[in-house]
């Protein structure tokens, strides 16, 4: 049965699989369509703002060159990440020009000048446009970005300073009429930002620096009632055969949903979705639920309710990361300062997003714009939540390793010594369209940790290039496009961090792709010398020499949550894109040799399987995987508090065994527990004996013996403890190894 609309989107390119531009460059070059049928320059019309300024139309240009990486003009604009800058300078040199339109009334100049001509709002639309600023992230001039604090690690660490500096900066945003608030328990605040305001916050003394607001992906690889065929090759049967069905277990899918033509209401008639009597649809963020018109969340959550049919669910629509926090808060019973305030509200909570910065990359999540995201899950798993998260479809379009520089001080990304890193793996990229390049680079010289006295100054640069003459050779057919280099010299706040997002112009058109694209490479310059340090680059296309290992997405490398990675349902093979292990040691270096205690991924699970939302065979990615882990979690919980609950006396309620946080964790601990066990055993060992970095401990499939998996979990964990009957330790161990030899017997 299809939903009415019949849509069936592919919300994001998600962080997905590196599909190439390959497959959609091909399409493009057999169309007799012109390249301005494949997206128009500009992406879509802006909105008449509330001055009443007239609108930027479509594709507009500005009388100004736009330089793609621009360079900082003085302290305040080097604050200022890449396209912001672009946008700013573009902006007040058209307002310059002979003839150009400028309102001057009152106005405040980025330098902060009163009185100063600032570049009309319908410039400042037109410059955002042009410098490729994302729809979702602009409000007529107003852009949504993140601001980092220009706080030390130790006051990151102490909560009331970090709330106090926070609320200090915020204060004196929205005193100047800017809508600011800061990031619970992140040294970072949301806010939105006029770009002619925009140099004027920079040189605020607690701003360390404003960078586009970075949105979560979609771990989504690809574009009559069903059922996941994730169902059957998890072999759920045995365990609805015990009577485990999800009853009295809530679920909280934590994702982007679609309702903007009565998907829900559509999917809940076709048996898809739960009723409304076991249903509750939530959205923090403005707007009505499902406005967003994602229905990648529709079938994450239509999976979860295939394997437990009788749980309870919470929808959490979300867009950023501080959606994605409140949501965790509010699933687990957090107050805003990650205090329970009693039993969660669901006891699993799963999440298909991830993002590719944004933290250290060690599990730890102690600084980055997603630390308050990091808090909340540490507390929600304390509470005794079961937390999932998509490993992410990062494993091709990663690089990671030592710093290794040529004699010109550029990174060699291979033992041949290669210093360009093809971007789109090598294939021609559109131009003049609404495609983007992006790129981030980090490395582990953050501020703090095991060394307190570190700083920030391990300088490197990142580098955009255009293939230019595909006849000459090494460097000379290779054109700079431009360059992104933010301080690292010791300052407050400051990260090693470099990022860009550029979407090519007309002009970078090369014969070689019959003057419709070009290829790119990326290149990291090493700027201290003598620096020597683990580089983490991820981009959003598949890059030439990739390295899968350590490609986790954010936040899947914490211990808190079950990280998923992904199988074809058919034959069990894993994704050639799902994200790899293992987490990065201490601080975000390369991680030894030695025992890992925090082992990434944890299993995994299915992927390519049908759904409503997107058709047959179509949802695929970590995305898929990590809703069916969750359903199965849901089980599996009900299973342990069965064990825990034990045989009731006549005429007496079974013991409550949720009461306090300490047996929800016991209980939590368990199922974790359990469905590792059920990845070791059973033949779904798949990678390399025990855990491995591709497929964790293996491949969710229950199995004969699995009910003994799971009560040897209940003694190991103490989770039998909560039975009236006390046991022994030498009792319990006794009932340990009777069930795992039982559970890892041959099947």
């Amino acid at each position: 049965m299809k939903i009415p609309s019949g849509k069936r989107r592919h919300a994001a390119l998600a962080i997905g699989i590196a599909v190439g531009l390959g497959a959609l460059w091909s399409g493009l070059s057999s169309s007799s369509s012109s390249p301005a049928s494949v997206a128009a320059a500009g992406a879509q019309a802006a909105h008449p703002g509330a001055t009443g300024a007239a609108p930027a139309p479509a594709g507009r240009m500005l009388p100004v060159a736009l330089n793609a990486f621009a360079q900082p003009r003085n302290d305040a604009q080097a604050k200022l990440g890449g396209q912001l800058l672009q946008a700013l300078q573009a902006a007040e040199a058209a307002a310059a020009a002979p003839g150009a339109s400028a309102v001057a009334a009152g106005a405040v100049r980025a330098g902060g000048s009163a009185g100063a001509a600032a570049p009309s709002v319908a410039v400042q639309i037109a410059a955002l446009v042009q410098a490729g600023v994302p729809a979702k992230l602009r409000e007529d001039n107003r852009v949504s970005v993140h601001i980092d604090l220009a706080a030390t690690p130790e006051q990151i660490e102490r909560p009331g300073v970090l709330a106090r500096l926070g609320g200090e900066l915020a204060g004196s945003l929205q005193r100047a009429g800017i809508r600011a608030q800061q990031i619970a328990g992140s040294a970072v605040l949301d806010a939105s930002v006029p770009l002619d305001r925009m140099e004027w916050v920079a040189a605020q003394a607690l701003v360390a620096r404003v960078d586009l607001k970075t949105l979560p992906n979609f771990a989504q690889a690809a574009p009559a009632p069903v059922a996941t065929q994730g169902a059957a090759a998890s072999e759920v049967q045995r365990l609805h055969d015990l009577g485990l069905n999800g009853e009295g277990i809530t679920v909280a899918v934590i994702d982007g949903f679609d309702d903007t033509d009565g998907e829900v209401a559509a999917l809940q008639a076709a048996g898809e979705w739960p009723d409304a009597d076991r249903l509750i649809l939530r959205r923090d963020a403005a707007g009505a639920f499902g406005a967003d018109d994602s229905s990648h969340g529709n079938a994450v959550l239509e999976i979860a309710y295939d394997l437990a049919p009788q749980a309870s669910f919470i929808a959490y629509d979300t867009s950023d990361n501080n959606d994605w926090a409140a949501a965790v808060r509010h699933a687990a019973n957090l107050d805003a300062n990650n205090v329970a305030q009693g039993r969660p509200r669901a006891q699993v909570i799963t999440a298909s997003l991830g993002f590719e910065n944004g933290s250290i990359g060690d599990g730890s999540g102690r600084l980055g714009f997603l630390k308050g995201l990091y808090d909340a899950i540490r507390a929600a798993r304390a509470n005794g939540v079961v937390v999932l998260n998509a490993a992410g479809n990062e494993a091709l379009k990663h690089w990671g390793g030592a710093s290794n520089v040529d004699a010109n001080g550029f990174q060699r990304w291979n033992a041949a010594g290669e210093t360009y890193n093809l971007l789109n793996n090598g294939q021609c990229f559109p131009v003049a369209g609404n495609y983007s390049l992006s790129a981030s680079l980090f490395w582990n010289d953050w501020a703090g940790g095991a060394n307190a006295a570190n700083l920030t100054d391990q300088d490197y640069g990142l580098h955009l290039y255009r293939r230019g003459n595909p006849n000459a050779q090494g460097v000379a057919s290779w054109v700079l496009v431009g360059s992104v280099d933010a301080r690292q010299n010791g300052g407050a706040g400051q990260e090693p961090v470099e990022r860009f997002n550029y979407t090519p112009p007309a002009n970078q058109a090369t014969r070689e792709c019959g003057n419709r694209g070009a290829v790119y490479a990326v290149r990291v310059s090493r700027n201290t010398a003598g620096a020597n340090n683990n580089l983490q680059l991820f981009a959003n296309w598949g890059i030439g020499r990739s390295v899968p290992e350590r490609s986790l997405s954010f936040p899947a490398d914490t211990a808190d949550v079950l990280t998923i990675a992904a199988l074809n349902v058919g034959d069990s093979a894993l994704e050639n894109y799902s994200s790899r292990g293992p987490a990065l040691a201490a601080g975000g270096a390369l991680p030894g040799n030695g025992a890992d205690n925090n082992p990434k991924p944890n299993a995994a699970s299915f992927a390519n399987v049908d759904t409503v939302s997107y058709g047959p065979g179509e949802f695929n990615g970590t995305s898929s995987a990590t809703p069916h882990v969750a359903g199965l979690a849901a089980l599996v919980l009900q299973r342990q508090i069965e064990l825990a609950q034990g045989d009731a006396q006549d005429g007496q309620d079974p013991p409550d065994v949720q009461d306090t946080a300490a047996k929800r964790l016991a209980l939590a601990n368990a199922t974790r527990d359990s469905l590792q066990q059920v990845g070791r055993t059973g033949g779904n060992d798949l990678g390399a004996v025990g855990h491995d970095g591709s497929c964790g401990y293996g491949r969710v499939r229950f199995h004969a013996n699995s009910d003994a998996c799971f009560t040897a979990a209940a003694y190991r964990d103490n989770v039998i403890d909560f039975l009236q009957e006390q046991l022994t330790a030498q009792e319990r161990q006794i009932r340990v190894d009777q069930n795992q030899a039982t559970c890892e017997s041959r099947q």
